[in-house]
């Protein structure tokens, strides 16, 4: 008699994400997400700021040979027309066969996340420097000494940005 094994413990999320957009995804035309996941990598950072993949189109009785329709911002249509034919190239060979015969451009604005911006980690305070001269007073090498204090400044530079990240602490 064969026995089932259960997994236990915890379980990587990738494993149900993949089964959970699947739906979504065939609802839009994407038989797989290759195509939205890794569509920097196809088209280059300039044309990834300005389009964004819409909807794959397949013909009658064809699995192959799809129509990719793109959303792109308006301006940028004759320069991404121009580099069409090696983004099909590209995308017929990430998937290994001609996957997509013709690109559609649908001119619209695209929607993007706007990037956060980083902000620098707040400076220690003078009691935390304090604190840090203190502890490290019985370190004799002076190499090691100051490596500590650096990597100590540092800590306690990312302690205070993680404690209020949007304005600088006051001693």
């Amino acid at each position: 008699m064969r026995k089932l094994s259960h997994r236990k413990g915890p379980k990587a999320i990738a494993s149900y994400i993949g089964k959970s957009t699947k739906a979504a995804l065939v609802k839009r035309g994407f038989a797989q997400a290759d195509i939205l996941s890794n569509w920097l990598n196809i088209v280059g950072p300039t044309l990834h700021m300005v389009s964004s993949p819409e909807r794959l189109t397949y013909g009658r009785n064809k699995n192959s040979e799809a129509t990719l329709k793109v959303r792109i911002s308006p301006g940028h249509a004759p320069e991404f027309q121009h580099f069409e034919p090696l983004i099909i190239e590209r995308i017929n060979s990430f998937f290994g066969y001609k996957a997509v015969s013709r690109i559609s451009l649908i001119q619209a604005p695209i929607k993007r996340e706007p990037k956060r911006q980083k902000t620098a980690p707040q400076e220690p305070t003078d009691a935390q420097i304090h604190w840090l001269e203190e502890n490290l007073s019985d370190v004799k090498d002076d190499e090691l000494k100051e490596r500590l204090r650096a990597l100590g400044t540092r800590l306690l530079a990312r302690q205070n940005h993680r404690k209020n990240p949007e304005t600088p602490q006051k001693p």
